[in-house]
């Protein structure tokens, strides 16, 4: 800015101060003469008087906004020191523009209704006069990205590296937005274009996770590993590090980066997620309880806890974290749920179960669930008439909730009533018109009856309308893979559906299964393998295993998919022994 340095504020303040006492001065001489009119302040001093008026507003406002309820301030004066912030720097724009202004003017609005819009204008205007300046690009793309208009964003960014295409930190920042939009493979070049000794730590994270997100899980461990020893402390890249280790099966290492990132001071409260379900696999559930136990004593990590312990069998485990929210006030409604879900599962008494449910009160978020559940286990009992009761009382008393349908139309099916049971999913979809998990739910009872056609038909309409139904993506996809049709069609619904549930082993199952149908057997290996490391007990999964194995000339690996589908009582057990005695 011409003439100015704002870190000269003091000198300027102690010139306008002398200013004013002297108008005070002459005002104070005698009444038999008028008071002089004070001197014109300097092009400079106004501009520092802005620059302090429009630093106060801002300081007021942020005190403002750091009271909360507690702040004094009305609406109308909230409006006011906003109004005047921008006036004084619309003042300072019009004598001296610099890009830092306009970002600062662009940042009165981010928070706004409509706030991006009008930040974007401002960004333009910045533009116009610095058509170069990287800031104001980067936060005209910001702009867009607020509204999830990526396409906008990336097209920004583009623009300007066209013409500053030796910008590595703006094209760092391209790759991390195309990475945002999912498109990996795209980010991933944009990464590769900056030159190996100009890639900082950001830049190799940025390969890295492109990497690991298209299989590429060796590459991506190696810029990983490059970007934290360039900075050790750069937590997230010891995330994801520790996250390709763990998907390379490379447990050891993966287990060594966890411990690492907590004793960092354990920021990341998935990374020690992470660690416990890692103990889990390797079968250390007292080091698992301990990294848990030693977890911060939040409701949401002690649930996600529990969970893990509860999903790998260690029940004892799941019970002995879940007492630690008896501690400190009321006990939680999730704390009863839970419990019945250790006495059902873990302890095999369904009555035990049924007395943890009954304390959780009608008024809970959770009383829906606990109903449902309820229902469940007097079914499982073998008591359908009190568990329809419960499911019919529960559509009653929330009728706009798809659960109990889908509860009702479930419990039906399994008395042999199907067209009650579709009677019921078409009374839900009468209420919740095309409600996805309705539509679902209808679509597998198709299924199931042998009515695949009509099933198909449905589960189309519904990614029609919801595109990012994992449920329905992989359905879509895995039936068209059986059909031995549309394989291209059926590889990237399948891989949607992964890349929104990455760790869902049924999904990691079907895309291994369009890949052996479209005779990419190593890709087909790769992902059974990831299959049957989440879901260890389906004998479908293994059987498949098998299935894979065999085209490769994995014998013995083979025998052991048939032989593990056997022994997890498989539906087609016939034809899984006539595979086994075949090999």
């Amino acid at each position: 800015m011409a003439n100015m340095n704002f870190r000269r504020l003091p000198a300027a303040l102690a010139a306008l101060a002398l200013i004013l006492a002297l108008a005070a001065l002459t005002g104070c001489a005698g009444s038999r003469r008028a008071a002089p009119q004070p001197a014109p302040m300097t092009r400079e001093a106004q501009l520092n008087y802005d620059y302090l008026v429009y630093q106060d507003q801002m300081q007021q406002l942020q005190r403002h906004a750091a009271l909360g309820k507690s702040s004094k301030l009305t609406k109308a004066e909230v409006l006011k020191l906003r109004e005047n912030a921008e006036a004084a720097l619309g003042r300072l724009i019009e004598a001296a523009p610099t890009p830092q202004l306009y970002l600062e003017k662009a940042g009165l609005f981010w928070n706004d209704k409509g706030g991006p819009a009008q930040a974007r204008s401002i960004l333009r205007q910045g533009l116009e006069a610095f058509p170069d300046d990287r800031m104001l690009t980067v936060y005209l793309a910001n702009s867009y990205l607020m509204e999830n208009r990526t396409d906008g964003a990336i097209d920004i960014m583009e623009d300007y590296l066209k013409r500053h295409g030796d910008d590595y930190q703006a094209r760092e920042r391209m790759g991390q937005m195309l990475l945002d939009a999912g498109k990996d493979a795209k980010a991933l070049d944009e990464f590769k274009r900056i030159p190996q000794d100009k890639r900082n730590a950001d830049a190799l994270y940025g390969m890295g996770r492109a990497q690991g997100n298209l299989g590429m899980r060796k590459a991506a461990i190696g810029n990983l590993r490059k970007a934290v020893e360039m900075d050790p402390g750069f937590t997230e890249a010891l995330v994801e590090l520790a996250y390709q280790y763990e998907l390379n099966k490379d447990y050891v290492s993966a287990e060594k980066t966890y411990t690492r990132i907590l004793g960092q001071g354990d920021p990341f409260p998935e990374a020690r997620l992470r660690l416990i379900n890692l103990n889990l696999k390797l079968n250390n559930p007292a080091r698992a309880l301990k990294v848990a136990l030693d977890g911060p004593p939040t409701k949401a990590f002690v649930l996600d806890a529990v969970l893990m312990f509860i999903n790998d069998d260690f029940f004892a485990q799941a019970s002995t974290v879940l007492d630690t929210l008896t501690t400190g006030g009321e006990i939680p409604a999730e704390y009863y749920f839970y419990k019945a879900v250790i006495a059902n599962e873990g302890e095999k008494d369904p009555a035990k179960a049924l007395s943890y449910l009954a304390k959780v009160k009608d008024t809970d978020r959770l009383y829906p669930h606990a109903l449902r559940f309820q229902a469940q286990l007097h079914h499982a009992q073998g008591e359908d008439a009190k568990a329809l009761e419960l499911a019919r009382m529960g559509k009653k008393r929330f009728p706009d909730g798809p659960i109990f349908y889908i509860l009702e139309a479930n419990l039906m099916r399994g008395m042999g009533d199907v067209k009650g049971a579709e009677a019921v999913f078409d009374q839900g979809l009468e209420r919740l018109k095309a409600n996805p998990e309705l539509s679902y739910e209808l679509g597998m009872l198709y299924e199931t009856t042998g009515r695949r056609a009509e099933a198909l038909k449905l589960m189309e309409s519904v990614l029609r309308s919801h595109p990012d139904h994992t449920n329905a993506l992989n359905y879509v996809g895995y039936t068209l893979a059986e059909e031995g049709r549309d394989l291209d069609r059926a590889l990237v619904l399948v891989r949607k559906a992964s890349s929104l549930d990455p760790e869902n082993g049924y999904i990691l199952d079907s895309v291994a299964w369009v890949y052996f149908k479209m005779g990419k057997l190593d890709k087909a290996w790769e992902n059974i393998g990831y299959a049957v490391d989440v879901v260890r007990k389906d004998p479908t999964i293994w059987e498949h295993y098998g299935d894979i194995a065999k085209a490769m000339g994995k014998i013995s690996e083979a025998r052991k998919g048939y032989s593990k589908a056997l022994k997890l009582d498989s539906p087609s057990a016939k034809s899984v022994k006539r595979k086994l005695n075949a090999l």
